[in-house]
């Protein structure tokens, strides 16, 4: 039986992305003595690379973040399940501590702490997130800040509700939307200070805009939210 479910997306384009991805594997295997399920999904159906996960999907649509973690999603099993990127490293202890604090505090979702400095994120921000105390639990839907659209662990009982997820946001704001729903339901989660995960940030950006689809998966979105919020948005929503 696993402990905790990982859906992590990546797109192996080439030897560096397979060996920063080979890397978070590593480091998740090695952080606890937890058995995870890690449920892998390529965007490039084209590779020759292998993993050792438990599942390595190659889903025959083109990229769709929400699409990817819907399929994802089906192969969920534990009481616990999680959203992660593949520029990341964990480190020892980490779900040890992310867990024991969803079960002290009643946290339905949590994002744990990178206590390395994030590329591509607002400094003030980042700094906030990246020095908040490892006694800390910092409650809130804050992205970036509290809520890591990187990584972010959800109970079972919302994941059931939660998926499938819009796959009107390909990219950008599906963290955004996430937040917005699980306010809905008025869902309690925090930043975990005691649980670290570094995070590298925006190291396959350069994909989409290789192949001319940056803006549609990325600002092209911030229409299609506001649209689906408008009714909201003039309350004070952190996002």
């Amino acid at each position: 039986m696993f402990d905790l479910d990982i859906i992590m997306l990546t797109n192996t384009k080439d030897d560096n992305i397979y060996k920063m991805t080979c890397k978070a594997i590593e480091s998740l295997r090695k952080s606890e003595e937890t058995s995870f399920n890690l449920i892998l999904i390529e965007s490039n159906k084209e590779n020759n690379y292998e993993y050792k996960v438990e599942h390595y999907i190659k889903p025959d649509i083109d990229f769709n973040y929400n699409s990817y973690l819907n399929i994802g999603s089906k192969y969920c099993v534990s009481d616990y399940s999680a959203i992660s990127n593949n520029d990341v490293v964990f480190h020892s202890k980490w779900w040890t501590n992310l867990k024991a604090a969803m079960i002290k505090n009643n946290l339905d979702t949590a994002s744990p702490k990178s206590p390395t400095k994030q590329f591509g994120v607002h400094d003030l921000v980042e700094m906030r997130h990246r020095y908040t105390p490892e006694t800390k639990i910092v409650e809130g839907h804050y992205v970036v800040y509290t809520f890591c659209g990187w990584f972010w662990t959800m109970t079972k009982d919302v994941r059931e509700w939660l998926f499938p997820l819009d796959e009107q946001f390909s990219f950008f704001y599906q963290d955004n939307d996430i937040i917005m729903r699980l306010q809905e339901k008025d869902c309690k989660h925090a930043l975990v200070g005691g649980s670290k995960v570094s995070h590298i940030g925006q190291r396959s950006h350069d994909i989409l805009i290789k192949n001319g689809s940056y803006y549609k998966h990325t600002a092209g979105l911030r229409n299609v939210f506001e649209k689906k919020y408008k009714d909201r948005l003039n309350e004070k929503t952190p996002y």
